[in-house]
């Protein structure tokens, strides 16, 4: 008989947490995978002016952004929403949506029912080695071998299942 493992209680402080950087974003991870045995994960973001994430949709994963400071319009179905500090954004999976962050930097939670998509994140993220913004000079990740690593990624981990992110 096999016995199931049971997610554990734990702590990780977001100045300690593993930070990658990829994308032009300081990513943190609060909650992985193997942290909540594939329940949710968490991450902190701090993400500078600009477009975020193109429209896409995550197929099997519901995701929840909550604005900690700055200030960003999330197009949900191609409709804007406007979010301040405090907004808390829910983006039911099989919904189409993309983002945008309007203030110099924004930094915001963004959660995934259940866990996966945070691999893809790792898996094109070079370690940080600030609690910064990446440095200009920091190339983005290549759109072929971004694709691969999604499909990789989605093979181990169903729910980071993306449609056209890259």
């Amino acid at each position: 008989m096999n016995e199931q493992i049971k997610a554990q209680p734990f702590e990780v402080n977001v100045a300690e947490g593993r930070a990658y950087w990829t994308m032009g974003i300081l990513w943190t991870m609060l909650a992985t995978y193997e942290d909540t045995d594939g329940q949710y994960s968490c991450m902190e973001e701090l993400l500078p002016q600009g477009p975020a994430a193109p429209p896409h949709i995550h197929e099997a994963a519901d995701e929840t952004f909550y604005l900690l400071e700055g200030e960003a319009t999330f197009f949900v179905e191609d409709q804007p929403i406007k979010a301040t500090a405090g907004s808390f954004i829910s983006i039911p999976r099989g919904t189409k949506h993309a983002f945008q962050i309007d203030s110099e930097t924004a930094r915001l939670l963004n959660t995934y029912v259940p866990a996966g998509f945070e691999q893809t994140i790792i898996a094109m993220a070079v370690p940080a080695e600030t609690r910064t913004l990446p440095p200009a000079s920091l190339p983005f990740p290549d759109l072929e071998q971004a694709k691969q690593v999604f499909d990789q990624i989605s093979e181990q981990y169903p729910a980071a299942k993306t449609t056209n992110f890259f």
